[in-house]
């Protein structure tokens, strides 16, 4: 498995923040003003091939600048080993003009 990383700040102390490492073991930190306690497991081979496959259609991600005025949560992913990974920063705008970024993002959020 790839190491990845994704996590959302909003508003309101909004955070969501999933980890896999890569033997595919995750954690899913979801938390708001009222904190959620976090969740792990191990992926499945399904999941993992899916998410895999994501990363790879995603390739190298294009860069999806917050317009200025606007507000929306902004996210970041790290994919990759620690000294070879990708910092992708997007704001959820990208999310309806990128479908090979939305997919990855909903797989990463269903866990």
């Amino acid at each position: 498995m790839v190491p990845i990383k994704y996590q959302i700040v909003g508003e309101e102390d909004y955070a969501f923040v999933v980890e896999i490492d890569n033997s595919g073991k995750f954690v899913v930190q979801d938390g708001t003003y009222t904190t959620e306690p976090p969740r792990s497991g191990q992926l499945s081979s399904s999941q993992e091939a899916d998410i895999l496959g994501a990363i790879e259609e995603l390739g190298i991600p294009l860069q999806h600048d917050m317009p200025e005025g606007a507000s929306a949560f902004q996210a970041k992913m790290i994919i990759g080993e620690k000294g070879k990974s990708v910092t992708y920063p997007f704001w959820e705008g990208a999310l309806e003009e990128d479908p090979k970024l939305n997919k990855l993002v909903r797989l990463l959020e269903l866990l």
